[in-house]
């Protein structure tokens, strides 16, 4: 797996700081109850959203926001369903995990491959922006804060990690 920084730089592509008069995007997540679109600030492709990206984790987040995506993945030329440490989850999965919801978004028209990896240590957010990179995609679909709040707050997680870094537009629900 290569690392994301090299793959697409060092340089941070947003600061979820505040500007007077503005909701951070993790503060406009959490406080608005709807889907947030966040466009990198490098962000030169007129398109969103031909390649996709969901991450899965079986959470109700992550079941959020393959819903609130839908018109994205029904229009897309492909989506990858990317499934990381699924043993982890295991009774949240299912025998096959991604299977169930790969064949939820089949009925919808979705043409969709799973993709299930093994993190080996490496942080879930370095992962997806490595798939990302590697498959080209020009949109990543992720739930929100399936963790505590506050444990990622302390921690890092995954959510500000792919906020912070991620060069192509990020589609989160919570």
């Amino acid at each position: 797996m290569r690392d994301p920084q090299q793959l697409f730089g060092a340089r941070s592509q947003r600061e979820l700081q505040e500007l007077r008069g503005y909701l951070s995007p993790e503060k406009l997540l959490l406080a608005s109850g709807a889907p947030i679109l966040v466009i990198p600030s490098g962000w030169k492709s007129e398109s969103i959203g031909n390649k996709i990206l969901v991450s899965w984790n079986a959470s109700r987040e992550a079941r959020r926001a393959v819903a609130d995506a839908l018109p994205f993945l029904v229009a897309a030329s492909s989506v990858t369903l990317l499934v990381v440490d699924s043993e982890e989850r295991a009774r949240r999965h299912g025998e096959e995990p991604g299977a169930d919801i790969a064949l939820y978004l089949a009925r919808h028209g979705v043409r969709v491959e799973v993709k299930q990896v093994l993190s080996k240590g490496s942080p879930v957010a370095d992962i997806i922006l490595s798939q990302a990179a590697n498959h080209g995609v020009d949109l990543i679909v992720i739930g929100a804060y399936s963790h505590a709040r506050s444990i990622e707050m302390l921690f890092g997680g995954v959510t500000r990690t792919v906020l912070k870094q991620a060069p192509v537009p990020v589609l989160m629900s919570r």
